[in-house]
């Protein structure tokens, strides 16, 4: 019995699964490193904290007049056709609220997460894919992307939600003051306790996604080239935040 035994476990150790694990368990561990080294006041010296200061210039700034033109474009679309919509049944009252928890809470986050990875992924691509492929290799590197990137998400998820607040307002009441008792109270009612919570932790954990997965790039295998690697990146990213994203419906339901 002890000999099928072992001939079995070379095979196992040799099979594509457990190269998978192995491969996925890097990722994780060189993830790790990043949260650690991110919240490290030792290693942001001033040649890091100057990094990451370029890097969420290029990640937010440099996008933020043509992702808040996306938001009050889209903004003012959805919240007209749910308002009329709403209205045709009879159910204008409840246009604002679906607008607050469908656009801002759910859409926007998600949207501000594409915009940036959209700049974050090729960028960190440009210079991560020649260090060598080891975690702790390419981690003083890889940290400024995962902090600029990070706090790009965080920053521009927040400035959407505050435009598309104040434009769904005068699109389904117009310039007046008269709905603004009731408008900021439903805000109050929707942005509860526990929404605020998990609102505010659903960003950040965008934001890191977003910053880690790219930052992942200095260990995909070198048989990769530039568009495959590219490829790999944006679908390791996608899959967390689809797992972000329903975790998060998840917990909601309870």
């Amino acid at each position: 019995m002890a000999q099928p035994l072992q001939q079995l476990f070379p095979l196992i150790r040799r099979s594509g699964l457990t190269g998978w694990l192995a491969g996925q368990y890097r990722y994780l561990s060189f993830a790790a490193l990043l949260l650690i080294a991110s919240v490290s006041p030792s290693i942001h010296d001033q040649a890091t904290r100057r990094r990451s200061a370029s890097i969420l210039c290029c990640a937010a700034w440099q996008t933020l007049p043509g992702y808040l033109l996306a938001c009050v474009l889209l903004s003012a679309i959805l919240t007209r056709i749910v308002a009329v919509s709403a209205d045709s049944y009879g159910l204008s009252h409840l246009a604002l609220e679906a607008i607050l928890r469908v656009f801002v809470v759910e859409l926007l986050p998600l949207a501000s997460t594409l915009f940036v990875a959209m700049r974050a992924v090729p960028m960190a691509m440009l210079h991560l894919a020649a260090l060598p492929g080891q975690p702790g290799a390419g981690l003083r590197d890889a940290l400024p992307y995962a902090v600029g990137n990070a706090a790009a998400v965080v920053i521009l998820a927040i400035v959407g939600g505050i435009v598309s607040l104040l434009v769904a307002y005068p699109v389904v009441h117009g310039f007046n003051q008269w709905g603004l008792p009731a408008y900021t109270r439903l805000i109050g009612q929707v942005f509860d306790p526990i929404l605020a919570i998990a609102f505010s932790a659903k960003i950040l954990f965008f934001g890191i996604a977003v910053g880690i997965a790219p930052a992942t790039v200095v260990l995909d295998p070198r048989k990769y080239d530039t568009g495959q690697r590219e490829m790999r990146v944006m679908v390791r990213l996608l899959l967390i935040l689809v797992l972000i994203e329903g975790s998060f419906l998840m917990l909601r339901r309870f």
